[in-house]
């Protein structure tokens, strides 16, 4: 009778240990990468997004939006991103040609300085979609857009080193609806990530 009791927590803890959420949905990018120093200067170009009705076009409401990350000196500028060349910088006014299609934003994350164990970013840009409707923070209502604040505090994690997260509701998951504003804030795995680098 023991073994048969034995036998069934067993099976009773793979049954349960196979449905279980796993431990972290985080992924960071490879290779593991990570600025220097914090805070990490992210700048937002001042031509915003033709689609946000708000008085600068969303460069205000991203530049707060970005900074819910806790290691983000965030600002605007008047100089565009330069490819390879610091700082960190949000061009809400066009794709860069790298973000078409389906695509939202997309985030540059391939200047880094390989060292052994403790690669170093030195560039990360973001692109904006211009065939997506967007609103912001400092706007009223939504009607079939897509948060701007929500989206570039995603993106704003690619370029602190971070990749998709498999944790629905998190920050760092790879799609969101419209009009979702989930992901301005971040969700425990979120903090997980960043602080497994950080």
């Amino acid at each position: 009778m023991r073994k048969q009791t034995i036998l069934s927590a067993l099976i009773t803890l793979i049954v349960v240990g196979a449905f279980a959420e796993p431990a972290f949905g985080y992924v960071l990018l490879s290779p593991r990468r990570r600025w220097a120093t914090t805070p990490i200067s992210v700048r937002t170009y001042y031509i915003g997004n033709n689609t946000i009705t708000d008085s600068d076009k969303g460069v205000t409401a991203v530049v707060g939006a970005i900074k819910a990350w806790g290691i983000i000196s965030s600002s605007s500028t008047t100089s565009a991103a330069v490819r390879g060349s610091a700082p960190a910088t949000i061009m809400l006014n066009t794709n860069g040609n790298i973000c078409t299609g389906t695509c939202l934003a997309a985030t540059l994350t391939g200047y880094y300085i390989s060292q052994t164990g403790d690669d170093r970013i030195y560039d990360a840009d973001v692109y904006t979609s211009q065939q997506h409707q967007f609103y912001s923070s400092r706007e009223s209502g939504c009607s079939s857009e897509y948060d701007i604040d929500g989206v570039m505090v995603h993106e704003v994690g690619h370029v602190i080193g971070i990749g998709h997260s498999n944790v629905s509701g998190a920050t760092m998951y790879p799609s969101v609806s419209a009009c979702n504003i989930g992901p301005r804030s971040l969700a425990t795995d979120d903090v997980n990530a960043k602080n497994d680098l950080y």
